[in-house]
């Protein structure tokens, strides 16, 4: 039976004997990594994380401990993050701790019972936040499949269209270093869902390459907001609201990290499939999103370069024989033409059962023809 592992932490000192001190003290307590300073630091929270605990000196050369904890709020937000402090530091120390959204400070010297008994608090901490956030997630991603889902039967266009955008993302997000990926992953899922109750014509309009009527028009530009009103009813979904609601790439003034990411990546996934729609889906996506720049960074650009939504394999199959996952590459529709899925459809075991249940009473044909892993 394997032991469960030790918690990670993170310890930064510009003293070696201080750190040598911690390592010794906390052996076996915690699996503890060093560095001498606060670039070491972050460093280490790039190459060797996560952390679920970070421990900071406030006094060290070049970077002192308040900006390093403020600078891993950053990167690394579900680290807990505790200040040592001398006494003569106590006022800079607490105006540190809102910026660096820091758990305790510590005032030095610390006795070694009051350090472990701190550390045991922000480690219960650290798990009490985990286990929130994958229950939020667990909870969020059934949530959306299921709205995924309406929507692909209401509004098949607009499904296929956020379909296209986050297997992007998620393509996009393997190449970034970001926590919290499930916000993106949403915002794509979800950004179309303003589209319900815009007509199939105005939707392709693009694709087609016909002009709007002003009514058109606006439509089509509201649909972001309408979404935006929509999805921030969700509790724990404000972030993924505003993604949406500034899908078209507009990052407002002072917005929060995740937006400042989130609205550039979904911009050039949506830029992306209107370029696929068009029949331009083998211009390489720098040439695609030129146009964009600057509202879509170059690193988002990178991310998305080798994205290639077609690269699964064709196969044709029988309704029996479909896996949740696969892609309807043709229309299904009923035999006296009413639309089942639409191509691009990603399969659930809902769509599956519906299918087979179709079948059941010869209300479909098969073989369907879908696209896979290879």
């Amino acid at each position: 039976m394997s032991e469960t592992p030790l918690a990670r932490l993170l310890c930064v000192d510009d003293e070696p004997n201080v750190l040598a001190a911690m390592e010794r003290s906390l052996f076996g307590k915690y699996d503890v990594t060093v560095a001498p300073s606060g670039a070491a630091g972050l460093d280490a929270v790039h190459w060797s994380g996560p952390f679920a605990i970070i421990l900071s000196d406030m006094r060290m050369p070049g970077m002192d401990g308040a900006e390093f904890l403020a600078k891993t709020r950053e990167v690394a937000p579900h680290s807990v993050r505790i200040l040592l402090t001398g006494q003569a530091d106590v006022a800079s120390s607490i105006a540190a701790v809102n910026k660096g959204g820091i758990f305790r400070y510590l005032c030095k010297p610390c006795p070694q019972d009051m350090l472990e008994a701190t550390l045991a608090e922000a480690l219960r901490q650290y798990q009490l936040e985990q286990a929130e956030r994958q229950l939020l997630e667990t909870t969020l991603s059934a949530s959306v499949a299921t709205l995924t889902e309406l929507l692909a039967m209401v509004a098949p266009w607009a499904f296929q269209r956020a379909a296209f955008a986050r297997d992007c993302v998620e393509f996009a997000l393997k190449e970034l270093d970001w926590p919290d990926k499930w916000i993106y992953i949403m915002a794509a899922s979800l950004s179309q869902i303003g589209c319900v109750g815009i007509p199939a014509d105005i939707v392709q309009a693009d694709a087609k390459q016909r002009p709007l009527s002003a009514d058109e028009e606006t439509l089509l530009k509201e649909h972001p907001e309408v979404a935006g009103r929509l999805v921030e009813r969700i509790p724990r979904m404000e972030t993924v609201a505003q993604i949406i609601r500034h899908q078209r790439g507009e990052v407002p003034e002072g917005a929060a990290l995740e937006l400042i990411r989130g609205i550039p990546l979904l911009h050039a996934a949506l830029e992306l499939e209107r370029h696929s729609r068009r029949g331009q889906g083998k211009m390489p996506p720098a040439t695609a999103l030129a146009a964009s720049r600057p509202r879509i960074p170059e690193y988002i650009i990178k991310a998305v370069a080798g994205f290639q939504p077609d690269a699964d394999t064709e196969r044709t199959v029988r309704i029996r024989d479909l896996v949740a996952g696969w892609i309807v590459d043709e229309d299904i529709r009923t035999t006296n033409g009413l639309m089942v899925l639409t191509r691009g459809h990603r399969l659930s075991e809902t769509a599956i059962s519906t299918l087979r249940r179709l079948h059941a009473v010869h209300a479909i044909t098969e073989p369907v023809r879908v696209r896979c892993g290879a």
